[in-house]
């Protein structure tokens, strides 16, 4: 019998009831000021009946914040898979750098945890799981895509430093990948939108889900209906929306949040206007295998483990998801090898910090040597991460 893939889907406010620091920016003080966007929780359940009716199940949510801590995690992840039985439990974060910090294990300098909110934050989860959960129904699922050229690298070689300045000739991913699930009458259940760039287009003292939340909202009134999407952040971690003048970054406001969040939602639409590829269905299944990452110093702790988890919802599409801010390169890489069936998200299950390449620990700069005290590592990573998350992540493809 063929697999019939089920899906039920809920959209949840997840803004702070009252004032808290917001998490990102060294610079930004105090408490927000404002509310720009509301956040939510896009909350997906995804179900599948075996031949004996027993039914697996997985949670994916994505909601906008800069990423879900791993002490948040830990508490979190076990307690949804035996209250509501997931076998797969996937915490996604668009990263926005205007909503709350979720962990209590970083620099404060990147934003002080608040307890009410997070005891907040998880009531509106459970109560979202809860509504999903009820509105399972069988889905189909289409595969189109887009470009968009919101983002560029941020690593620029200058004076034989690497400064954070536009570097068009740097690695970067435009595609737009966009997966719409539709309902047995044909109208569409959710939409998944894969791209690539941090949101950190302004650093106002004000909540926002920035443009992937102005994207989505657009797409979503476009759809009408009750269609939920989900944004799906890729791996961004040296790449920033391109705002720059004389060859140097600026930060932007509400107009040119808005303005991102119109290219990337017409780019979807586009694609959502065209014929798309429909998936056969697939086993819904998944794996989890972590890679152990060692400092540069010897004398350090271990880096700890890069846990990356791979979840098929179709034949020909899988989401990869790592615990961690990986750069674009890593990115790259799993959509070549897998000839674009697998798609990277980092921010997921977690907080690591930024996974860098062999040549930009080379190189220093940000990613690789300046965020190490934010997330309070001991020590730069030692240039034999890249080797293994590579080899880990083939084996992974190779066996799937």
């Amino acid at each position: 019998m063929e697999p019939q893939l089920l899906l039920g889907s809920a959209k949840m406010d997840i803004t702070p009831p009252h004032p808290v620091p917001l998490a990102g920016f060294a610079h930004r003080a105090g408490s927000f000021e404002s509310v720009a966007q509301p956040l939510y929780a896009r909350i997906h359940c995804f179900g599948q009946s075996d031949r004996e009716g027993q039914s697996t199940g997985a949670l994916f949510v994505s909601a906008d914040l800069i990423w879900w801590g791993t002490d948040l995690v830990l508490q979190l992840r076990p307690k949804l898979q035996e209250r509501f039985g997931f076998e797969t439990v996937l915490l996604h974060a668009t990263h926005t750098h205007s909503g709350p910090q979720t962990s209590g294990s970083l620099a404060d300098s990147l934003g002080l945890k608040d307890e009410a909110y997070l005891a907040y934050l998880e009531e509106r989860l459970i109560e979202g799981i809860e509504r999903a959960l009820v509105d399972k129904e069988p889905v189909t699922v289409e595969k189109g895509g887009e470009t968009c050229t919101i983002g560029v690298n941020r690593r620029l070689e200058a004076g034989g430093a690497i400064v954070m300045a536009p570097n068009e000739a740097g690695p970067v991913d435009p595609e737009v990948t966009v997966i719409r699930f539709r309902k047995r009458s044909g109208e569409t259940k959710a939409v998944f939108v894969h791209y690539t760039c941090h949101p950190t287009t302004t650093d106002d003292n004000a909540v926002s889900s920035e443009f992937p939340g102005a994207a989505l909202d657009r797409i979503e009134h476009a759809l009408g209906g009750e269609a939920i999407g989900a944004y799906l952040q890729g791996c961004c971690g040296d790449i920033r929306p391109y705002l720059a003048e004389d060859g140097q970054f600026y930060k932007g406001h509400r107009a040119e949040v808005e303005r991102f969040g119109w290219q990337l939602s017409d780019a979807v639409l586009r694609a959502l206007e065209q014929p798309m590829t429909v998936l056969a269905p697939a086993a819904l299944r998944s794996r989890s295998f972590a890679v152990e990452l060692p400092f540069r110093d010897p004398s350090s702790r271990t880096g700890g483990a890069l846990e990356i988890t791979g979840v098929q919802l179709a034949e020909g599409l899988i989401l990869l998801t790592f615990n961690a801010e990986m750069v674009a390169d890593y990115g790259l890489f799993v959509k070549q090898a897998s000839e674009g069936s697998i798609l990277p998200l980092a921010y997921t299950n977690g907080m690591l910090g930024y996974v860098p390449t062999r040549e930009m620990l080379a190189q220093g700069g940000y990613e690789a040597e300046g965020s190490v005290p934010f997330f309070r590592l001991p020590a730069p990573f030692d240039p034999s991460v890249e080797e293994r998350i590579r080899k880990a992540v083939q084996q992974y493809m190779n066996t799937r």
